[in-house]
């Protein structure tokens, strides 16, 4: 089976061209698929992460996946990010270091997830921040990688990918699992089976709310990353199955998407145009954050 893929980027369009992807390929069983890109005219790399999470499920089900026809330009960053290194194609040096490569990482893997956090959430755009800051910053990071380990239910791990856009002025890092959604989650937990995509990303990003239990670790990671964003008028994309939420500083909407999308996905869009630099407030002796 050939599957179309268009040009894609982090916005609700190319988050619903891969889910639209993932539908029309969800029955396939012990095929053989190629992804075609021959009317892709441009690819966001970061965007490797949700396309994986349906390559992922389509090479679970015993497909044979393989891709055809990419445009010399798209090649070169999708090899200098690693992603085509999972299509046994040789990595290219990231000489001007904007990429945050493709990387599967299993369930148990946290500590090797926050050395590549280490690695690559520094420089490339991102704004000044105090040391504490930008360890409460990578912790949030690191909640949102232990949520998608602990809620997923997905035995295909963890798929991360970021890409530094110097000319659109942003840093885009995204987090992605093929389990079962925010959703299902949701339903499972206020008990609740006609609870709409939309309206469980809702309930999810509420203040106070969370499907933990015991000792796990509570809602999605994302307030500080939330309240970070709104000061440095950058963007917060999550998509679950078939809600897509976008929050920034004028914005804070769900809306319904198309197509269904498989498992999770987080975006955290950085303005790398943003000159401030930032703390917490508590090192300032206030108690408020920024």
């Amino acid at each position: 089976m050939m599957l179309n893929i268009g040009t894609v980027r982090s916005d609700y369009y190319g988050f619903n061209s891969i889910a639209r992807i993932a539908e029309e390929s969800h029955k396939l069983l012990l095929d053989s698929v190629e992804l075609n890109f021959s009317d892709c005219r441009f690819f966001e790399a970061n965007m490797t992460a949700p396309l994986y999470a349906v390559i992922a499920r389509l090479r679970n089900d015993l497909n044979d996946v393989s891709i055809h026809n990419l445009s010399s330009s798209i090649m070169t960053i999708l090899k200098k990010n690693h992603f085509l290194n999972v299509f046994n194609m040789e990595v290219l040096m990231d000489t001007n270091q904007t990429t945050l490569p493709f990387k599967i990482f299993k369930y148990h893997a946290g500590e090797q997830f926050y050395d590549y956090l280490y690695s690559y959430m520094n420089g490339r755009g991102i704004p000044s921040m105090s040391q504490a800051l930008t360890k409460r910053f990578r912790q949030s990071l690191f909640e949102i990688f232990q949520n998608a380990a602990i809620h997923s239910q997905s035995e295909s791990g963890i798929f991360v990918c970021g890409q530094f856009f110097p000319q659109k002025h942003r840093l885009d890092f995204t987090i992605v699992d093929a389990g079962i959604g925010i959703r299902e989650n949701v339903r499972r937990y206020i008990k609740q089976e006609k609870i709409n995509s939309c309206a469980a990303i809702r309930w999810a990003m509420s203040e106070g709310n969370t499907t933990k239990t015991g000792n796990q670790p509570g809602g999605l990671g994302l307030k500080l990353i939330k309240d970070f964003i709104r000061k440095n008028k950058g963007k917060l994309q999550i998509v679950s199955r078939f809600g897509y939420y976008a929050f920034s500083d004028n914005e804070d909407t769900v809306v319904k998407m198309d197509h269904d999308f498989p498992g999770t996905c987080v975006n955290i869009e950085i303005n790398t145009q943003d000159t401030s630099s930032y703390c917490l407030k508590s090192e300032l002796r206030n108690d408020e954050i920024f």
